[in-house]
């Protein structure tokens, strides 16, 4: 079977069972469903298409499946000392840090789930969420990786100071995603549409693959997220356009303010409303019910 078979196979029937099986569910267990089985899907391609996989242990191919959210499946199999990022005892502890922090603000959208405004109480959520995930426990889980001597680096690398557009997308957010989208997409489809039309070709999947875990299971908000990508790539266009350059939209502090405001200002197309009341919401005061 080719990779594009592969692809298209994957990618469709595992997370259409996923939405299947929980489709009469409250809308946040269909969202951590379609998430867990798009996960799956891309662990799944980004290990078999390192032909040499086979050659790893049993050990470090379940910890690269079950145990490790990247999507570099050659630089964890079978990662070079000389490549593997230090794991220092500070960064450890701001990890921590950013991961009481989510917990703080899942707590206070747990507390006041029924209580505060419910728009507020769902971004505090997200935001903690985040936290408490992207930038804390996989963080956590990254140092003590490279502290055992594989090369593991985090999936969040400093998005804030990300000095363009391009660069927060290509690396600095959700490094994990970048690379599976790098391996699967951009690379393969480079071939034929050359770079800038592969590139806009991964912002529209982006897109598309944010409608499964966002607007699917708050049934609403449809196009948001789509939108969303397609202005980040429209954005990484501009940052790249001649004028672009010449105004310096991709370096310095030009390029952290053009990266911040392309990235922050159409947040709402991707987190909309439906999605808010009807998705987190709904799970903090699931969590308040649990709980308190």
């Amino acid at each position: 079977m080719t990779l594009d078979k592969r692809i298209t196979s994957g990618v469709v029937v595992l997370p259409v069972l996923a939405w299947w099986a929980t489709r009469d569910f409250p809308g946040w267990v269909t969202m951590w469903a379609l998430a867990v089985s798009e996960f799956i899907v891309l662990k799944w391609l980004t290990l078999v298409v390192v032909v040499e996989w086979r050659q790893a242990s049993l050990g470090r191919v379940f910890a690269y499946f079950v145990l490790w959210p990247g999507m570099d499946a050659r630089a964890f199999l079978f990662d070079r000392k000389d490549k593997r990022p230090v794991a220092r005892s500070t960064e450890l502890a701001w990890a921590v840090l950013k991961l009481v922090g989510g917990l703080l603000a899942c707590g206070w959208a747990t507390w006041f789930a029924n209580t505060r405004q419910p728009m507020l109480v769902g971004w505090i959520g997200m935001i903690g969420i985040i936290f408490v995930l992207h930038f804390g426990l996989l963080h956590v889980v990254s140092w003590c990786w490279r502290r055992r001597g594989v090369n593991a680096p985090p999936i969040m690398r400093a998005p804030i100071a990300a000095d363009s557009l391009a660069s927060f997308w290509s690396g600095r957010w959700n490094a994990a995603f970048a690379d599976a989208a790098r391996r699967l997409l951009l690379r393969p489809l480079a071939h034929r549409f050359g770079v800038n039309g592969a590139g806009a070709l991964v912002f529209l999947v982006s897109g598309l693959v944010h409608e499964s875990v966002v607007s699917v299971p708050a049934r609403g908000g449809w196009g948001g997220p789509t939108l969303y990508f397609l202005l980040q790539g429209g954005g990484i266009a501009v940052e790249k356009s001649s004028w672009g350059k010449a105004l310096g939209l991709g370096v310095g502090g030009k390029g952290w303010a053009w990266a911040l405001l392309c990235t922050a200002i159409p947040l709402p197309l991707l987190f909309h409303p439906p999605f808010v009341y009807h998705v987190i919401v709904p799970l903090f005061q699931f969590l308040h019910q649990l709980f308190l």
